[in-house]
């Protein structure tokens, strides 16, 4: 599997989500959905400040889930990015020193935010400021 099958599936996986909620939204207003992942509550606009319950911690826990983190790091790095999923399940991983490995997780993350921006544009919500660097 390639970084790029692992964020196909996660804009499925997310495109799916905002669909299976859209009504939620329009009753709650708000963007909480309970996906069956990790501790299942994520904000799908909580892109900025804390990874607890955001985006960002969503796409973090699918791509653990779903075995996307095994296939596109390597063992050492796995084993690193685990240990912040078992250990401090409220962060994201990172990798402390490979810049290569941090830009393809940059590019997935900023892919899972373009789609849920242009996802719930598309049905008629209106977003926090905060995504308007996004496309």
């Amino acid at each position: 599997m390639t970084a790029i099958e692992a964020e196909n599936d996660l804009i499925n996986f997310l495109e799916k989500i905002i669909d299976e909620n859209k009504e939620k939204f329009k009753e709650q207003d708000n963007f909480v959905v309970r996906p069956g992942i990790a501790y299942d509550r994520f904000d799908l606009t909580a892109i900025d400040g804390s990874y607890d319950s955001s985006l960002p911690g969503l796409v973090h826990h699918f791509l653990y889930e779903r075995g996307h983190y095994k296939e596109i790091l390597t063992d050492e790095e796995f084993k690193k990015c685990e240990d912040v999923v078992k250990n401090y399940p409220e962060n994201i991983y990172g990798p402390e020193d490979n810049e290569s490995i941090q830009d393809m997780l940059d590019e997935i993350h900023g892919s899972a935010i373009g789609i849920v921006k242009e996802k719930l544009q598309s049905l008629g919500f209106e977003l926090p400021d905060v995504f308007d660097e996004y496309s």
